[in-house]
């Protein structure tokens, strides 16, 4: 199953900077108020996933002039809010599955981040073949090259 959320975009790096150098209280309500706001949407959502999860980032920018890093760091608010929403029981390592992937989108509207969330990988290969126009039938003779080359080498 896969669940998908749609949210406005949180703060990205260089918000994040400048608040904390503003002061460390108000970094501090920055990531507090993020969070939380994400925390309740998540529950209103009422869905838990409760072991291994991987994710998706579908980000929605109309300036595409700003860097891919500072726009993925506001993934720190919205996994601190899966946690604090009970969606996912904790967001180490250990729940949150590689890859993690980010892709950006230009919108034509508010800037904002599509979420999808999965506790299987597989739904994963399909935005990947969609976003780098290959076909599904050439990703499958690829990957029949890749287990035939390692399958030699063993």
């Amino acid at each position: 199953m896969i669940f998908e959320l749609t949210m406005p975009l949180p703060p990205c790096m260089n918000e994040i900077i400048n608040q904390a150098r503003s002061s460390w209280q108000a970094s501090a309500e920055l990531k507090k108020y993020w969070t939380n706001l994400i925390g309740e949407f998540v529950r209103e959502c009422e869905f838990y996933l409760d072991s291994t999860v991987w994710i998706e980032f579908h980000w929605y920018l109309k300036n595409f002039a700003r860097d891919s890093d500072n726009v993925a760091a506001a993934a720190k608010f919205i996994m601190d809010g899966l946690v604090t929403g009970r969606a996912i029981r904790n967001d180490n390592l250990t729940v949150i599955q590689s890859p993690v992937v980010h892709y950006y989108h230009r919108s034509s509207g508010d800037d904002g981040v599509l979420l999808r969330l999965s506790q299987s990988p597989d739904f994963l290969l399909d935005n990947f073949i969609v976003s780098n126009k290959f076909s599904r039938k050439s990703l499958e003779r690829h990957n029949q090259k890749i287990t035939h080359l390692i399958s030699n080498k063993l």
